[in-house]
């Protein structure tokens, strides 16, 4: 024999206000709803009436057992592309249900605390530049005449920011411990607006290891004058490579900075440094050029720039390289 329920009744059953069962009852899609054993007559009823079995086989569906990709993203910090991309790439331990009417990847909480045990920098994103604190990469910091440099800078959530400092003698502090040990910033930066324009200089700068190296200077030149909002940097093996948007050093002249201009010159990779009467234009040297193409040819560029998970622009400039 069936058991029979009101909507407050099946909205505790399955852990939801019973504003939201309504929801559920009227739902647009007839697949998502809860179907009520009264619909025709549950003015006259007095409400809606449900089978319990019902109410527990749609809570079996909507209720949750373990962390949505959504939720997982949320735990560490990064996106939820972030997380279907460990799963596509196999490195975290999911499983695929139905829930509230689609399809859906779950995470079970060890299988997630797994992967942060295993991986302790997941939740955090390398970031040149810390509004919050006003720190950035390759910052120096000073102590009684000694000198340091920020050398990691990683993101562990919007209110949070991991940073290291390294100290002349090899040291290796964390903010905190610098902040405590009497450590201070020896240079600050006025955020600029983004520069509208396509394309970035290339510069590719050896990795120093002293703090003093005329490299951090001319890194620190370029925070100072385009603003982190314009620039990109990426590490790997001994090569610091800086990317920096059209813009123009003022007060940078052969007069007043010889070894500077000479450094951004050794070690441009693509643009051009440019002299002007007021400064120094780091120009990235790339020109528009308008073609005309018909619209299935345009369709079938993009496409093959889809299949290569590429830009368009990045398409064709790898072919034209």
């Amino acid at each position: 024999m069936s058991t029979y329920i009101n909507i407050s009744e099946a909205a505790k059953e399955i852990g939801i206000t019973p504003t939201s069962l309504y929801k559920i009852v009227n739902h647009e899609n007839p697949t998502k709803r809860l179907e009520p054993v009264n619909r025709s007559t549950h003015r006259g009823d007095g409400g809606y009436r449900f089978r319990l079995s019902d109410v527990q086989a749609f809570k079996t569906s909507y209720v949750k057992k373990d962390l949505t990709s959504m939720e997982a993203a949320q735990r560490i910090g990064r996106s939820t592309t972030y997380i279907h991309k460990l799963i596509r790439d196999g490195l975290i331990e999911y499983y695929e249900e139905e829930y509230r009417g689609k399809k859906t990847y779950f995470i079970k909480e060890e299988d997630l605390e797994h992967y942060i045990n295993e991986n302790p920098d997941a939740g955090k994103v390398e970031t040149i530049y810390d509004k919050r604190n006003g720190l950035f990469l390759f910052q120096p910091f000073v102590k009684n005449g000694s000198l340091a440099r920020i050398v990691e800078l990683k993101r562990v959530n919007n209110r949070k920011i991991d940073a290291r400092l390294k100290t002349s003698d090899d040291q290796l502090l964390t903010y905190e411990e610098a902040l405590e040990h009497g450590w201070l910033p020896l240079l600050t930066i006025t955020e600029r607006k983004p520069i509208t324009g396509y394309g970035y200089a290339r510069f590719e700068f050896p990795t120093q290891q002293a703090p003093n190296s005329v490299i951090y200077m001319v890194i620190e030149e370029l925070f100072k004058q385009a603003g982190p909002a314009n620039m990109k940097i990426t590490r790997e093996g001994r090569i610091i490579t800086v990317e920096v948007r059209k813009t123009v050093l003022l007060g940078v002249m052969p007069t007043t900075h010889p070894d500077l201009i000479d450094k951004l010159k050794l070690f441009l990779k693509s643009g051009e440094i440019i002299p002007k009467y007021d400064g120094t234009l780091i120009d990235t040297g790339l020109f528009p050029v308008t073609i005309f193409l018909s619209k299935s040819q345009k369709e079938a560029l993009n496409r093959k720039a889809e299949e290569e998970n590429m830009s368009l622009q990045e398409w064709i400039e790898e072919r034209l390289l």
